[in-house]
Order: C-alpha cells, then structure tokens, then sequence
C-alpha cells in the first residue's frame, strides 16, 4: 500500500492538467511531477498561485522524445500517472506532423516506458476527448451511450482514438489499471485555447467589459475545469481495476441558453454593463448528450458543479484578475 502517492502529470500547465494537480494537492498527501515542454518558474507560480507547492515539481520533458521520456520513468518510482499532454485541434491542424508526434507517438512513447520501467505503477489515465465521435446528427436522439461507435471528424480526434487503443494494449499487457476519460467543452478558469474554447473567452470579455462573439450556436456539453481536474484525480486515486473508457459528468446547452446565463451571472455579479456577448450564425460538428452514468458508477465521489453556478464562479474569478490588471483572453 503506498504511504504517498507519486503521481505524474505530463501537460499539467495546461488547463485541465493544471486543475487535476490542484485537485491532488489540495485533496490527497501525493507528491506531483509536472512534466512540461519547458520547466518555468514564473509560469509555475502564477498557474499555481495560492496553492502549497512544497510537493510540487516541475520538470522540462517533451513527450515526443521518446529517449528522454523513458529516461525520466525509469528513474522515477511513479505509482499513478496521468497522460494530459498534447496539441489542442486548431494547432493540430495546422501542423499536423507535430500533432501527430506530439498526440500520438507521444502517447506512444509514455507507454513504453510505463513497460519498460520497474516501478510499482497503479493506475494510468488518459486524457482522450469527446472528439472521438462523429456530429450530434450521426447518433439517434436522447443519450448517447459511451460505447457508440465513435466516427472523429478531425485528425485530433482519429489520433486521441488510436491512443486509447494503445492504452487499451498497454492495460492487457500489462494488467496496469486504464483509464481513459473524454472530456467535452470545457469552461472556466485556466481554458485559454483549442475549438471550443470561445465559451470561456466570452466570459472573460464579460469582465474586461468588452463586446465578443461566440462564432457558432450549436448545443455541446459543457464541464467546468475545476470538476474536470476532479474527475482527473478521482479516476487516479479512487479503486478501479481494468480498462475502460469514460465520457464526464457535463451540462448539455445550447449557446444561447449559456449567453443567457452569463448576462445572468453578470447581473448577480453586479456588473451588468459589462455583458455584450452574442452568438455567430455557424454550426460546427459538435457531439453533445454524451451519457457519463459510467463514470459516475465507477467514481461516484466526483464532483459536478451546476451550470449556472459554475459560470458565475468562472466570470467572477475573471472579473477578479482583470481588476487586478492579470487577463489574458
């Protein structure tokens, strides 16, 4: 039984990678290596701010090096890792053959490694995306069960796909717990990229006052990063045995009906003058009405804030660093 945790986050700059560490050092004793592109200090402290990060370490590692991947596990007694590195869908298509070394092959390479190393690994987890599916208009109304047959319509999609294949190999080879969990659009504090992130910049021009508009009205299912980070950190700590694949606990909504919670949450807020948000006339091949019962069924201690509330806490934690001069869109 391990006394303390050692867990790994590669990507945990990132905004879902970032909130998971905050879950595990604000929730569990784990001692976390955040693995990132480049180890900087300032970035640490400032993704990081009012966090105790006495068993916090930042190291430089690029997950397409497969070398200096395998280098950092095998010397490492890492019992839990999490796998959240990777390009988002606007970079991947635009410089493919880095999405490619960097989503696939550098999935690949961590797998390796993980069979490589003798370390008393527990529990892997994968950070895969709800783009593993095809357009809303490919599935029959009402929920779409987590196993329906998934048809990406990006290369960020087909690769997040075949890495959880391969992290379905690595659990049968291995017998290493496996998880993989499908995120949707995710909102809130430290989202500051990728195709669905426009939600979040709309809020953020909420506080700075400025106008901004969401290009596209379509429904998506929506998770608030904070609830991400938890369901992240359940699905390391939490019992499991096997592989799976896990779509999250989310809040289905339409564009309109999030613009019209925002104006709300800038009432209550008492900043009404500054909402001018409105909605572009697109439509993108958005999935939404994704089932997550499994993943509640498997980690039931997750946490799943409501929509509302959680807008309000997103816009509020905005208007709060913009007044202290600290926004970035």
């Amino acid at each position: 039984m391990e006394s303390v945790p050692n867990v790994l986050i590669t990507g945990g700059y990132g905004c879902i990678g970032a909130a998971t560490t905050k879950w595990l050092l604000h929730n569990t004793n784990s001692h976390v290596t955040l693995l990132s592109r480049s180890a900087d200090e300032d970035r640490t402290q400032r993704v990081f701010e009012n966090v105790d990060r006495s068993r916090l370490e930042v190291v430089a590692c690029d997950v397409s090096d497969g070398p200096q991947v395998d280098q950092w596990i095998s010397h490492h007694s890492f019992t839990r890792i999490a796998h959240l590195a990777g390009l988002q869908t606007p970079d991947c298509n635009s410089h493919r053959d880095r999405g490619l070394q960097t989503n696939l092959a550098g999935t690949q390479n961590l797998i390796e490694a993980m069979k490589h190393s003798q370390t008393s690994l527990q529990r892997f987890v994968f950070a895969s995306s709800m783009a593993v599916y095809g357009p809303r208009s490919t599935y029959p109304t009402g929920r779409i069960e987590t196993d329906s047959e998934p048809m990406p319509v990006n290369v960020y999609g087909v690769w997040k796909l075949a890495a959880e294949n391969l992290c379905r190999l690595f659990a049968h080879d291995t017998g290493i717990a496996t998880a993989c969990l499908r995120p949707g659009a995710v909102f809130g504090p430290g989202r500051d990229a990728g195709q669905t992130a426009a939600p979040t910049t709309a809020m953020k021009q909420i506080a700075l006052g400025q106008p901004y508009e969401i290009p596209y009205r379509n429904s998506q299912d929506y998770l608030y990063a904070p609830d991400v980070g938890a369901a992240f950190g359940n699905a390391l700590m939490e019992p499991y045995d096997g592989f799976g694949a896990f779509t999250l606990p989310s809040h289905t909504a339409s564009t309109a009906e999030m613009i019209n919670a925002m104006q709300t949450s800038a009432s209550s807020l008492g900043i009404p003058e500054r909402f001018q948000i409105t909605a572009g006339e697109s439509e993108v091949p958005f999935v939404c009405d994704l089932d997550f019962q499994p993943f509640l069924d498997a980690f039931p201690n997750t946490t799943h804030t409501p929509l509302s509330e959680s807008i309000q806490q997103s816009i509020e934690h905005f208007v709060a660093e913009a007044d202290q001069g600290r926004l970035k869109i």
